[in-house]
């Protein structure tokens, strides 16, 4: 406790050091604050160094941490001139072990330079980059032995973290459950299955490939985000679950279909673990969301049934693209023939 409430007093003493030093320009719409006691490693060309970075935008009455080095793990950087922006080494070239510093970037100077930026960053916001050195290293050895240590330490981090949220998610799904009477059986890694149709013949195992029509819907919203039975996806053929191996698909799928046969519809209720983690998908999954899946074991067949079958598929698709592209490049010659008469 002791530990906890001196960091939080020396990062209040920080911030009011930071409010009453003045931001300096850099160029290139970069301004830029140094907190320093001066006793610090004096941080040279060619060191490399620990640091703690955090991201924020402000503006428009909005306040957004875009990222925190808490959340991940320190970075290890080097002073080099070469790989480093002018405006940066220009700045990281004045600072010292445990010095903090502020980097203010305007997004009109962005938007300017036709920067690619998320649509709520708006004219007038400001980005900032607030980084802590937290180490000065000579040699390229001490830097490696140094991440080393950081990655060890995220990975302790990241085990916890995950049996905390794995814990965290089980009695989400169990009470949802609970509270909309749905009777179902938690699978072993822990994925939940309502069992709506257990389907017939012999349980399946690791010698067969299901396939699996499905509906994935965000267990937050209940907002689909991926379908090969509703048209609007594009895709509406059923989907090759090899048992034996796990590649392309999530984790909770392996768990939790192996209770139904052929036939078998159900629903699966999957921990963020067992799905796309703190990565999450492409922006329509967000870091750490549980999903539902609603299944249907079309047909149960053999590997090698699988594999006459997923060439066949790959054929079609092959001579459907053949048949669009010519297509297309029929359409485009008649446009041409047009436009030269």
């Amino acid at each position: 406790m002791m530990k906890q409430f001196f960091y939080l007093a020396a990062t209040a003493m920080v911030v009011m050091t930071g409010c009453k030093t003045p931001f300096k320009k850099a160029g290139e719409g970069v301004e830029y604050k140094i907190i320093s006691d001066g006793k610090g490693k004096q941080l040279k060309a060619g060191n490399f160094f620990e640091l703690a970075v955090e991201q924020k935008y402000k503006g428009n009455n909005k306040d957004t941490v875009l990222y925190s080095s808490r959340n991940e793990s320190n970075q290890i950087a080097q002073l080099d001139s070469s790989q480093t922006g002018p405006v940066f080494y220009k700045i990281f070239s004045q600072v010292r072990a445990g010095d903090s510093i502020i980097i203010k970037q305007a997004v009109d100077s962005l938007l300017k330079r036709n920067a690619q930026l998320p649509p709520f960053m708006k004219k007038g916001g400001n980005i900032f980059l607030n980084y802590k050195i937290i180490n000065v290293f000579d040699t390229k050895e001490a830097a490696d032995s140094a991440y080393a240590k950081i990655m060890t330490q995220k990975a302790k981090n990241d085990s916890i973290k995950g049996i905390d949220l794995a814990k965290k998610d089980d009695k989400t799904i169990a009470d949802y459950l609970k509270s909309k009477n749905i009777q179902a059986v938690k699978a072993p890694k822990g994925t939940y299955v309502q069992i709506i149709n257990p389907g017939e013949g012999d349980a399946v195992d690791t010698s067969k490939v299901l396939k699996v029509f499905y509906t994935g819907k965000g267990f937050e919203d209940g907002k689909s985000f991926d379908s090969n039975v509703d048209p609007a996806f594009g895709h509406a053929d059923p989907i090759f679950v090899h048992l034996n191996r796990q590649s392309g698909l999530i984790t909770g799928w392996f768990d939790g279909l192996p209770l139904l046969k052929k036939g078998g519809k159900g629903v699966l209720y999957i921990p963020s673990g067992l799905a796309y983690g703190p990565r999450g998908r492409s922006g329509s999954i967000k870091p750490d969301a549980i999903l539902i899946f609603e299944v249907e074991v079309a047909d149960v067949i053999t590997e090698a049934q699988a594999k006459i079958e997923e060439e066949a598929a790959m054929k079609k698709q092959e001579a459907d693209q053949r048949r669009m592209i010519d297509s297309m490049s029929k359409a485009q010659k008649l446009r041409d023939t047009t436009v030269r008469k």
